[in-house]
C-alpha cells in the first residue's frame, strides 16, 4: 500500500487530474498527470468493463505494486491517475510495470538517471 500522503482520495482531486491534466496512453493503461506543488500522489481507477470484482481487484493490486516499484525513479510535484483499459485484466504484472514506466517517461516525471 502506498503511504496515505501519496494517495489521491477525494473525488475533486481525481476530477482535477482528468480536467486539468494531460493524458498519455498505452495498450492497457491511460495516465492522467497534473502538475501539483509539493509531493506526488497517485490514484487508480479500474471500471466494470475490465471484468468482475476479482479481476478488477487483481488489476488494482498489480497497479499499486508496480507504482511502488517505480517510486524511486520519479520526480516530485505531480498528481497522477491511472485508468485501466478494458483489456487490462489480461495483462500480467511485468506488462503493466513496463507500460507504467513508459507512461512516466512520456509524462516527463521519470528521472533520467533512474534505471528502467
Amino acid at each position: 500500500m502506498l503511504p496515505r500522503r501519496e494517495r489521491l482520495r477525494r473525488r475533486k482531486d481525481f476530477l482535477a487530474c482528468y480536467n486539468e491534466g494531460k493524458a498519455y496512453a498505452q495498450a492497457h493503461l491511460v495516465l492522467y498527470v497534473r502538475p501539483q506543488p509539493g509531493g506526488r500522489r497517485f490514484g487508480f481507477v479500474v471500471g466494470k468493463k475490465v471484468g468482475k470484482a476479482v479481476v478488477r481487484n487483481r488489476v488494482k493490486r498489480r497497479l499499486r505494486a508496480a507504482c511502488r516499484e517505480c517510486l524511486p525513479g520519479l520526480i516530485d510535484g505531480f498528481d497522477a491517475v491511472f485508468v485501466a483499459r478494458k483489456n487490462a485484466g489480461e495483462a500480467d504484472y511485468r506488462q503493466l510495470l513496463r507500460e507504467m514506466q513508459n507512461l512516466f517517461r512520456s509524462a516527463k516525471v521519470w528521472k533520467e538517471s533512474a534505471e528502467p
